[in-house]
């Protein structure tokens, strides 16, 4: 069964999909095509707003387990500095390993509620200041390694800045950020690359809080994130969306968003055909790799899986790797979906994690359907993250358009399989535009 059936109608969404075997020259393999010319975009709205509720009312609940945002605006009045006899010290993330993932039992998730409840009615002493670093010392030694605050002039930051632990950096990056006009060259070069750096910070806050075993560490990384976005000094939204940067990549909270949004729902989709059905043509073995244009991430360290599963050979599957496994200095995805798709032999979770271990390091593809309880664990993080983002979101003042989100997610993995304009009935621009007219396009709702 797919992650939340009972409230999420996958099968809605499988109905408008079919697979087929390709029709080009050379070896033939099974792909996912949008089924109908005529359109059925009734059907995938339908779909688009359930996920929107399911998201909200999980975010609703999520939100009532922290305090209110007056109790966080006014704790940040304080958080002006982050010093060293602050209580991160010795905090670890505690990061499950992916390969030792065991269900959630009843008597942590008793203990873990039992600790929000005490943590809801407990009020902050307003004499006792906020001092909280940002990030714990372990994500160093978890997702990237510490890199020097100059360092990245041409290329861009492929680190954690330990600097961007202390909260004053923030606060001292947005005043220098509001004279962006008339700094030089070298000055907006450095502004950018801290943008990144806090861009960085804020999605692996989220993606630590989605997979960490540790209630507490899971708590601290939600009520820091909770602080900046009502923090007066620091300005959350600056982090939400970094536009298009010098590689034509897009960085920033949305993008964590749109990336796990991505792999959430074609994961879903994928397991709806094979769920039960040893005998589906999807996951019939394959003794060749399917090459598709863009494929960066099969590099000279990346070792494909043979026989492979014909879904693993399909363009929808391929294109979403090269947008979740793909690594560069500007995004901090790949430390959550590399150890899902395909993990490095030292275990490490990125390539910006660097160690003796890690010189002749090399990663192998792997067939999710083979662990499933680690693709169930894979799924809630995802589902968390996206919760906990749309939490945040809500508290920064925006709202998150979740069926413009999923539909426009769709249509970017079956671009270039018949297009999701199938299932639509219109192209993708017509429908934007009919959607922005009704008021409800883009990313986030309007206001």
């Amino acid at each position: 069964m797919a992650f939340l059936a009972h409230e999420i109608p996958w099968d809605t969404l499988s109905d408008l999909f079919e697979y087929s075997n390709g029709s080009e020259p050379g070896p033939q393999h099974p792909e996912i095509f949008p089924k109908s010319s005529l359109g059925q975009v009734k059907q995938l709205e339908y779909f688009a707003s359930k996920f929107q509720a399911a998201v909200r009312e999980h975010s609703a609940t999520e939100r009532k387990r922290h305090r209110p945002a007056k109790d966080y605006a006014e704790r940040t009045q304080a958080w002006t500095a982050s010093e060293k006899d602050s209580d991160i010290v010795g905090e670890t993330s505690n990061v499950k390993k992916l390969a030792d993932a065991k269900e959630t039992d009843q008597d942590a998730l008793k203990q873990r509620n039992a600790e929000l409840r005490q943590l809801a009615s407990d009020p902050w002493a307003t004499s006792s200041p906020e001092r909280r670093f940002i990030f714990p010392p372990d994500f160093a030694n978890t997702y990237m390694s510490y890199v020097s605050i100059i360092s990245g002039t041409y290329e861009g930051r492929q680190g954690l800045v330990e600097e961007f632990a202390h909260v004053e950096e923030w606060t001292s990056f947005i005043k220098r950020n509001a004279d962006y006009l008339t700094c030089t060259s070298e000055e907006r070069n450095r502004l950018w690359l801290d943008k990144k750096s806090c861009s960085d910070i804020l999605r692996l806050l989220v993606i630590d809080a989605a997979i960490t075993t540790d209630a507490q560490g899971r708590t601290r990384d939600l009520e820091t994130i909770l602080l900046l976005a009502h923090h007066p000094d620091v300005g959350i939204s600056t982090f939400f969306s970094d536009g298009m940067s010098c590689c034509n990549i897009e960085v920033g909270l949305k993008s964590l968003v749109q990336k796990v949004a991505l792999a959430f729902v074609y994961l879903n989709l994928l397991w709806t055909y094979v769920d039960g059905n040893t005998s589906s043509p999807l996951l019939q073995p394959r003794e060749y790799v399917e090459k598709y244009e863009g494929a960066s991430y099969r590099n000279e360290r990346f070792t494909s899986l043979l026989p492979r599963p014909a879904y693993m050979n399909t363009k929808s599957f391929n294109g979403l790797l090269e947008e979740v496994l793909k690594e560069h200095g500007h995004v901090v995805e790949p430390v959550f979906f590399n150890p899902l798709f395909a993990p490095y032999e030292s275990g490490r979770r990125s390539r910006y994690f660097i160690s003796d271990l890690t010189k002749n390091d090399k990663r192998t593809e792997r067939d999710v359907f083979t662990d499933l309880l680690a693709l169930k664990e894979a799924w809630k993080s995802m589902w968390k993250m996206l919760v906990y983002c749309d939490m945040v979101f809500l508290d920064a003042g925006e709202t998150v358009d979740w069926e413009w989100v999923v539909i426009d997610r769709l249509d970017t993995l079956f671009l270039g399989t018949g297009g999701l304009e199938r299932v639509l009935g219109m192209s993708w621009m017509e429908y934007e535009l009919e959607r922005t007219e009704k008021g409800t396009g883009g990313f986030f709702a309007p206001k």
